[in-house]
């Protein structure tokens, strides 16, 4: 029957200095330990996973005895830090780990760093130790490692040289503060100033995703047009013969009306065409409103306080202007429904007293006839701006002085409710796609972010001061608002919401583990992971794991570990549920599967002693009397741990020397530069690396 190990708890990065415990890192990059020894790491944070160098320096160190400097695994309070990562290093010259001695061993004398005497007569280093998450002797990628100094094998048992430095590894800035799925906020993505002067108008052009703005210096005016990703001008900017103080943009044809005060020109953004004069105006050009799906133009005259509709195909009237009773001040088009919807406001005397009047009027464009209008009641600008959102057939109408909005039911023709913005609203622009309507809060130079559904104000954008045109991108979900001659470019974002979460794992030992998660959000979120070993009380990043995959080759050590997905974009993170992996032992081969024909007895020719010279200090592991796992005077590495063994011992145990043992990191690590030195002095001793699991 298999038993689950319950895996060691990885300790949390900060964890609090006990009597009898090593010393921990109060703040990133240096620790203290228990006699006033000073350990500083020049980075500690975001190490490459594949291996980085870093500067260890060391000071208040007892010249009496040796440490050795290391990346371990952080340790329980009172226990050795380990296993360790490294390799064998046999020359002393890796930069892996250090032996810093300045009394070793006759054998280590040519292997060890030596410290260097400091005023106080205490012992200082400073080394490049070369750092990586990862090796056959230890895994940092999913528990909590670090820099660490500890006592070397003549000193084994000695916690009060164990001074530790937390190090993190990954690729990338940690995840943002985590926030509820689907958070909305958005971006001020960039603040676009026209190098001649202010900018008038713009128009989005979702399909190149392009930005045309229009400029006006007072002595030229000019078209540029601007890569909304990057910001940068596309092409050359073409002159305008007059300015161009309104817009619109066929989006079908790619063509960008403009108007030009007294007559309307065309661009074609495809073929970079621009022609001028298409449809004289007597009077100013006050808005402009396109609707691609039926080859119409809306157009108010400031002047002639009237809307026509014009035809894109021969720029002939389509039917009579209509006429209204003051100047126009909102223009927009029902393009589903093919209806324009024009705003005036003004005051009339009636019964001695001034009364405002704010009418709402629907524009058939096919006929080009006023077909509806709808009073928004007497409050002194009271319709300003206009937006529909064609999909519904609702309508919004900015009430300047009252600081709110109407919404209107343009298919019945009646208002529906009040949404409450403030700060004078002016120009409204609505985005289908999120729902989201936006209104220029004129006396506060910030633009309101409304949801509808609920009449709430969910942002306010900083824009500068006398915010007035809004331009969107619906396939982005960009808010583009002209504001003091400039242009501010907000993102919409939504923060990530998981849409797959991971699934627990049973697998064999050796073989690979592999978790999967999803999320969406915009923009697209990134995916991390975190691990926890102490069944979800402390998590940690898996280190180098990026993406919705989490895959790796599970050993007994993972088994019991819990894992998460972290999904990451600008507004926030949000992590998924945590699933365990377990992790079954390989199984052992049966009595029938045995060799029935091999040799009985172990090799003849391994020495039936060890050598009688063997040095105070000298190097001892694997399991020796048979049972207890130590030589005499030798140091018990710990669990999952490997020691250099050599010579015999009672019990058929190896083992090389019998005054100390090699600081047993769990790995060949900590300096295997001794076994050079061992195998040198010792002659040819059979060497045993053997694995020890302590139940």
């Amino acid at each position: 029957m298999y038993v689950r190990r319950i895996a060691a708890a990885a300790l949390p990065l900060a964890v609090g200095l006990t009597a009898a415990g090593p010393a921990h890192a109060a703040d990133p990059g240096e620790a203290t330990g228990p006699t006033g020894q000073k350990l500083t790491v020049s980075a500690t944070e975001n190490i490459d996973p594949a291996g980085q160098k870093v500067t260890v320096t060391g000071s208040g160190y007892a010249l009496d005895q040796g440490i050795y400097l290391a990346v371990c695994a952080v340790p329980k309070a009172g226990e050795a830090p380990s296993p360790c990562l490294g390799g064998t290093d046999m020359s002393g010259t890796s930069g892996s780990s250090y032996w810093i001695s300045n009394n070793p061993p006759d054998y280590a004398k040519d292997l060890v760093k030596p410290f260097t005497v400091q005023s106080d007569g205490k012992g200082g280093f400073s080394l490049e130790l070369t750092i990586k998450a990862k090796d056959s002797s230890a895994d940092c990628t999913q528990r909590a490692c670090a820099v660490v100094t500890r006592a070397d094998h003549t000193h084994s048992a000695d916690r009060d040289q164990d001074v530790i430095v937390p190090v993190t590894f990954g690729a990338g800035s940690a995840p943002n503060p985590e926030v509820p799925a689907g958070t909305v906020r958005h971006q001020a993505v960039r603040t676009i100033t026209p190098p001649l002067g202010g900018a008038t108008d713009t128009e989005a052009d979702p399909a190149a995703g392009h930005l045309h703005i229009s400029t006006d210096s007072g002595s030229q005016s000019r078209l540029a047009t601007y890569d909304t990703a990057t910001g940068a001008v596309v092409g050359t900017p073409i002159e305008l013969p007059a300015p161009a103080t309104v817009m619109a943009l066929d989006t079908g044809s790619g063509t960008l009306y403009l108007g030009l005060t007294n007559r309307i020109a065309s661009y074609n953004t495809r073929t970079k065409v621009f022609s001028d004069n298409l449809a004289p105006v007597t009077g100013n050009i006050k808005y402009l409103a396109a609707d691609p799906g039926a080859d119409r133009l809306y157009v108010a005259n400031q002047q002639g306080r009237s809307i026509t509709v014009y035809s894109t195909e021969n720029w002939q009237p389509v039917g009579e202007p209509v006429l209204l009773p003051f100047l126009p001040a909102g223009l927009a088009v029902d393009t589903k429904r093919h209806i324009g919807y024009a705003t005036y406001v003004g005051g009339a005397m009636e019964n001695g007293s001034l009364v405002y009047r704010n009418v709402l009027n629907a524009i058939d464009g096919s006929t080009g006839k006023l077909i509806n209008s709808l009073s928004l009641g007497t409050t002194a600008l009271g319709s300003m701006g206009v937006t529909v959102d064609s999909t519904s057939g609702t309508g919004y109408v900015a009430n300047l002085a009252a600081g709110t909005v109407f919404t209107v039911d343009l298919q019945r023709n009646r208002v529906t409710g009040t949404l409450t913005v403030g700060a004078n609203p002016r120009s409204l622009a609505y985005d289908a796609g999120t729902k989201t309507l936006y209104a220029a809060q004129t006396t506060a130079g910030t633009v309101a972010v409304v949801d509808p559904t609920k009449n709430k104000v969910t942002e306010t954008l900083a824009t500068g001061d006398g915010p007035d045109e809004l331009t969107l991108d619906t396939e982005r979900h960009t808010l583009f608002t002209v504001a003091s001659g400039k242009v501010v470019q907000s993102q919409y974002q939504v923060s990530p919401t998981v849409t797959a979460a991971p699934k627990a794992v049973l697998v064999q030992a050796g073989k690979q583990a592999e978790f999967r998660a999803a999320a969406q959000g915009s923009p697209t979120p990134t995916a991390g992971w975190e691990v926890s070993t102490d069944e979800g009380r402390t998590w940690q990043p898996v280190a180098g794991a990026a993406g919705p995959k989490l895959s790796f080759k599970a050993n007994s050590e993972h088994d019991g570990n819990r894992y998460r997905a972290v999904f990451s974009n600008p507004v926030g993170s949000i992590r998924s549920t945590a699933v365990e992996l377990t992790v079954t032992p390989v199984p052992k081969p049966s009595p029938t599967d045995e060799p029935t024909d091999g040799p009985t007895d172990g090799p003849t020719d391994q020495p039936t002693d060890g050598p009688t010279d063997q040095p105070t200090g000298g190097l001892s592991g694997g399991n020796s009397g048979g049972s207890s796992g130590e030589s005499s005077g030798g140091m018990d590495p710990g669990p999952d741990t490997t020691a250099l063994s050599g010579g015999t011992t009672n019990g058929g145990g190896n083992s090389i020397g019998g005054g100390g043992s090699l600081a047993s990191t769990g790995s060949t690590l900590l300096p295997l530069t001794i076994a050079a030195a061992a195998l040198t002095a010792l002659g040819a001793a059979a060497v045993a690396l053997r694995r020890r699991t302590l139940a």
